[in-house]
């Protein structure tokens, strides 16, 4: 079976670019769901107690504002011995927890200096020992090697060199 090719290029059209005007709907549409959600936003920020600046913008009337709330002299009296009792705890805490480092600093002071003595004494030990040097490892023996039984030759013709055995 034969194949053919038309080799004729004169029916050769390139692609067409894409049109430009493809993307505007999606512009559009991203600006206007942004525009969407900033508003969204803005107004939810207000409800949950945002500032009040969009209060003036939107021309409401300003927040109005609260008297302090007065006090009896008995309640004022109960939470000022309550701050008394929560201060007093804190400064037991606080003197628990320095008598705590107080007695662990001791300690690592104590560990420190048995520390130094034993590196000192360890110090010591290596310098009274005499130097000496390593110990040599024996050396290999080689292995005897036989004995050629004499060469004789019988006849008269001469000895072929002997053969070297290398192991």
């Amino acid at each position: 079976m034969a194949w053919q090719y038309d080799n004729n290029d004169d029916d050769y059209a390139p692609p067409e670019e894409p049109k430009a005007k493809r993307g505007l709907p999606f512009i559009v549409i991203g600006a206007c769901v942004l525009a969407i959600i900033g508003s969204g936003s803005a107004f939810a920020w207000r409800a949950y107690g945002g500032s009040s600046y969009f209060s003036f913008a939107l021309g409401s009337s300003p927040a109005s504002t609260t008297e302090p709330k007065t006090v009896g002299l008995d309640d004022f009296r109960a939470f000022q011995q309550q701050i008394a009792g929560q201060l007093q705890s804190n400064a037991q805490i606080l003197a628990a927890q320095q008598a705590e480092v107080k007695r662990l600093s001791d300690q690592m002071a104590a560990v420190s200096a048995k520390m130094d003595a034993i590196q000192s004494s360890i110090a010591f030990a290596r310098a009274a020992i005499p130097a000496t040097a390593p110990p040599r490892s024996p050396q290999p023996k080689k292995p005897a090697k036989p004995n050629p039984s004499p060469r004789i030759s019988i006849g008269g013709a001469p000895l072929p060199a002997p053969i070297q055995l290398t192991r």
